[in-house]
Formats: C-alpha cells, sequence, structure tokens
C-alpha cells in the first residue's frame, strides 16, 4: 500500500506512476481525453483550475484512487510544544 500524501505531492505521484507504466504524457492524455500541457502541469502541480474529475480520470488511468482521511488535529498543547 502506498504511504498517505498531500495534496500538494500528488503531482510527483502522477509522475511516478506514469513513468513505471511506461507511458509517455501524451499517452496517457489521450487515454484520459486530456491535452498533454495538462498532464504536465498537474505532475508539476501547476493546476489553479483543474477540476477534480480529470484529476480522478487520470488517477483511475493509473490504478490509484483519490482518498479523503481523517487526520485529526493538533491539541492546544501539542502545538505549544512545537513552538518552545
Amino acid at each position: 500500500m502506498d504511504k498517505f500524501i498531500m495534496l500538494s505531492d500528488i503531482g510527483q505521484a502522477i509522475r511516478r506512476a506514469r513513468k513505471a507504466q511506461g507511458l509517455s504524457q501524451q499517452q496517457l492524455a489521450d487515454m484520459v481525453s486530456l491535452d498533454r500541457t495538462t498532464i504536465g502541469a498537474l505532475e508539476r502541480n501547476d493546476y489553479p483550475d483543474l477540476g477534480i474529475r480529470k484529476v480522478e480520470r487520470v488517477l483511475s488511468v493509473l490504478g490509484k484512487t483519490l482518498n479523503c482521511e481523517n487526520v485529526g488535529m493538533p491539541t492546544l498543547d501539542e502545538l505549544a510544544q512545537q513552538h518552545e
């Protein structure tokens, strides 16, 4: 099982998965009906207006999924210890 990653790291995860499958950006783009530049932007985390459904399509083709997990919030004591 892959480790949990933050949204800001999703581009790297997509790039690794794409390369592991031997796909070029253009091949992946063709498979999900997106432009190659969109795949490149996604891999660079440069997607200010990229819809979640597009991201889900890319992840699905790569055999990945997007999950939302409750990681909890730090307590006030934990925050205070970080600033000591």
